[in-house]
């Protein structure tokens, strides 16, 4: 199957380039048959679409935008047949959860990933996560990221034209099941963590953002590492190491001073070992380092004490 769909590609590819008329009426005919009501019709033209990469979901968003524009403007008409395929086809080819919300289109092989990212001079963003990206039942911070962080017009629109997205699952999202005793049932995922890595195109880290983040934070703290894959590209391997060193010890202190300053503004307790040395209190105790050394501290603490 999969090397049929990779000669399919590469045929449509040579056409494409000599014929422009015929990628556009190739697209917009694998369009109308990916919402088929037909399976054995939607299934493989959704499959061709997907092996396009990007190009094969804003297709779609090109056929499709009018209904996709009335439904982002009333979502809380109903959810009709016809809707419900087309969402279906636009998160199979997208690989993410209600992605006519953010039109991202995400690898789940990550070395395609990374041949793309090499074509495109781009960085990667690559998502773990517990669950998948394209079911419901993803963990926790997945659902937000698709409510709230995908779904934002600025961040959408700078991860689609700055970076090459990829997810992965590193393992199957907890859920649970609450039984009302009257035939209603609830079933939700129960925990669940995830990191957005910064690579660079040969999948080297570059930052890290684990967690939850609004939007502008987002965005915020993809800007300098961003830049730093752009430096890095200019760069050999030695130069590599040395500059995401200053990088990463520029990022600990600026964040270590944004925590204190606001640790303070809010009165909070700062630990000595954040203080600057000017302002930390004497040398510290045995008691306070102890636990930091964990497979000595069992025997060891009970004397301190």
């Amino acid at each position: 199957m999969k090397i049929k769909l990779a000669l399919a590609f590469l045929l449509f590819l040579l056409l494409a380039n000599s014929h422009p008329s015929y990628a556009a009426t190739r697209l917009e005919a694998l369009g109308r048959k990916a919402v088929s009501e037909n399976p054995s019709e939607s299934g493989p033209a959704i499959a061709e679409l997907r092996a396009l990469g990007p190009a094969g979901l804003s297709s779609l968003f090109e056929l499709y935008g009018a209904e996709i524009n009335r439904h982002v403007s009333n979502s809380l008409a109903l959810a009709t047949p016809e809707w419900q395929r087309l969402t279906a086809a636009l998160d199979a080819v997208s690989q993410q959860k209600d992605s006519y919300l953010s039109e991202l289109y995400w690898y789940t092989d990550f070395g395609q990933a990374k041949a793309a990212a090499r074509a495109a001079g781009k960085p990667i963003l690559s998502l773990r996560l517990l669950g998948k990206l394209n079911e419901e039942f993803s963990c926790a911070n997945s659902r937000f990221f698709r409510t709230v962080l995908y779904s934002n017009a600025n961040v959408s629109q700078a991860l689609r034209e700055r970076f090459i997205l990829h997810w992965q699952s590193v393992r199957p999202a907890p859920r649970v099941t609450i039984d009302f005793g009257d035939g209603r049932k609830l079933e939700r995922t129960i925990t669940g963590n995830s990191i957005h890595y910064v690579l660079d195109a040969d999948g080297h880290v570059i930052d890290a953002l684990p967690g939850l983040y609004g939007p502008d934070a987002f965005l915020r703290a993809l800007a300098p590492a961003e830049d730093v894959s752009r430096r890095l590209r200019a760069v050999n391997a030695a130069a590599l190491l040395r500059t995401l060193s200053d990088y990463h010890q520029a990022a600990v202190q600026a964040n270590t001073a944004n925590w204190l300053e606001d640790a303070t503004r809010v009165g909070g307790k700062i630990p000595e070992s954040l203080l600057p040395k000017s302002q930390a209190k004497g040398a510290p105790r045995a008691l306070d380092i102890a636990p930091l050394a964990m497979t000595k501290s069992y025997s060891e603490i009970g004397i301190l004490r």
